[in-house]
């Protein structure tokens, strides 16, 4: 059986844009397993925990994930990375669309997760929103650049 960390970078692996595997990130997570993007407070969960992925795909189809520390203790699993990727795509935040920009973003980000019986049961996300929107360009006047 593979260990925590072993099953947490198959996680990263099934949403790298060059993969792309939905199916396979949703197979490692626990039947009620759930994944929470704490800024935005969205949850999803079962088979649901692939939409915030397949969204990513969307509004960054070069989505990538630059792992910089992986700490793994019994049944929890956290992983400090990097997002990283380039704004094609409408990208849906809190409050609107946000239309492709065609720039980049690198924001910090930590990911912390628990793990019951192999599988994912538990994925807290917190992700720098404001790096993320500076990056596109849609921080200092947000609501002039979404569509509704």
């Amino acid at each position: 059986m593979p260990t925590n960390e072993e099953i947490i970078r198959q996680v990263y692996e099934a949403a790298e844009a060059s993969v792309r595997d939905t199916a396979k990130f949703i197979s490692l997570f626990a039947e009620d397993g759930y994944f929470l993007d704490v800024p935005s407070g969205n949850r999803w969960v079962g088979s649901d925990v692939g939409q915030p992925v397949e969204a990513l795909f969307v509004a960054f189809p070069d989505m990538h994930r630059e792992l910089l520390q992986i700490h793994a203790m019994g049944d929890v699993v956290v992983v400090e990375l990097r997002l990283q990727g380039t704004h094609k795509g409408e990208f849906h935040i809190a409050g609107g669309v946000l239309p492709a920009t065609g720039r980049t973003f690198d924001a910090p980000c930590c990911d912390v997760f628990r793990l019951k019986d192999g599988k994912v049961a538990e994925f807290r996300c917190y992700n720098d929103v404001s790096t993320w929107l500076d990056d596109l360009g849609a921080l200092h006047d947000l609501d002039a650049q979404l569509l509704t």
